[in-house]
């Protein structure tokens, strides 16, 4: 294993932003960026050996801060996914956040993902990176403290360890934004890919793609991926939890136990032969298929843009909004009690 580290350039407010790579033995590797603390391209073998880069991403480091790029690998907090009347409520205590997308909060703010973010250890194989945001930063209470390490193996698995501590009682609910294209190539797009996900129901939503509170069955839905199947089978049929044109953005609720660490996805790519398994240990993840990126968007790495459908983001996570819902599985943690949760993408060949 070894570790580099080099500029990946400099944001508009002067910041400097580096890249850490790490290699393992067979030369597949990994590029962590401290801005967002968030991943920047992911090299893994096909099933001739030959090392593609499985994740979309930009080469100009700021085009990173731009929300309507998709949050490309970056990490969210202090809490994913929406928030409701960007509000929430503890011990009778009513909480106001930012409203960065219409009436609700999205991805904590952004805050989060579009700073820079301290590299607090490293090592031949991994990187860990925190962020602190202080009591009241953007209507959170407490002074809170996020780390993530990230950790690559030898057998090309991506482990990511969340920690988090907060002074005050307060929701935590961090992921990861990463789009993968398991084909490596340009000008793919990931209808083509093959998909199951371990869930037997999910989050019923309004117009605004927030929840209701009411879980539904996906058996028999245009969102059921129990049998593998490819993306884009069933992505533009008529149904009441998806969006004409948009195709997937649903939160699918896993049948493993309360902190039970297991597979929650599969992705696969047939022709390149490349396999992806996602492990967490979260209730939920997030199925998105890119289908808010703009169609004609000419930023990316090299010929790979990031456009339409040209990524899956499989987000672990609680459910979205579960601050304002007790029927969820609950996100909220005392003061100084610390948080762990564990997510890994694990990558082989069929």
């Amino acid at each position: 294993m070894a570790l580099s580290k080099r500029s990946f350039g400099t944001l508009e407010n002067s910041q400097e932003v580096f890249l850490y790579t790490i290699t393992n033995k067979s030369g597949a590797f990994v590029e962590l960026m401290t801005l967002g603390g968030g991943i920047h391209a992911i090299n893994v073998p096909d099933k001739n050996g030959v090392l593609g880069d499985v994740v979309l991403g930009m080469d100009n480091v700021n085009d990173y801060t731009n929300g309507d790029n998709g949050y490309q690998g970056l990490l969210v907090g202090r809490i994913a996914n929406r928030i409701s009347n960007a509000s929430f409520e503890i011990d009778g205590v009513k909480y106001s956040l930012p409203k960065n997308q219409g009436s609700w909060t999205l991805h904590g703010g952004g805050r989060f993902s579009f700073s820079v973010w301290e590299v607090a250890d490293c090592g031949d194989d991994f990187v860990e990176f925190r962020f602190f945001s202080p009591d009241m930063q953007d209507g959170f209470p407490g002074n809170f403290t996020l780390s993530v390490k990230y950790t690559f193996t030898d057998d090309n698995v991506l482990r990511l360890d969340y920690k988090a501590i907060c002074d005050k009682k307060t929701f935590v609910n961090p992921t990861n934004h990463t789009y993968f294209n398991l084909s490596a190539k340009s000008g793919e797009t990931i209808e083509n890919h093959l998909l199951k996900i371990n869930a037997d129901y999910f989050t019923e939503t309004d117009d605004n793609q927030l929840p209701t509170g009411e879980l539904s069955s996906l058996r028999g839905t245009p969102l059921d991926f129990e049998e593998i199947h490819k993306i884009g089978d069933k992505i533009d049929e008529k149904f009441r939890a998806l969006i004409d044109g948009i195709g997937y953005d649903n939160n699918y609720c896993l049948r493993n136990k309360p902190g039970e660490f297991s597979q929650c996805a599969i992705l696969c790519h047939e022709e390149s032969g490349r396999k992806m398994e996602v492990y967490t240990d979260l209730p939920a993840v997030q199925l998105y298929c890119g289908g808010w990126l703009a169609k004609d968007n000419t930023i990316g790495k090299g010929d790979s843009l990031v456009t339409y459908r040209r990524g899956v983001a499989l987000e672990t996570q609680f459910y979205p909004d579960s601050p304002n819902h007790a029927n969820f599985p609950s996100c909220l943690i005392d003061a100084n009690e610390e948080f762990k949760t564990t997510t890994e993408f694990r990558f082989s060949v069929m």
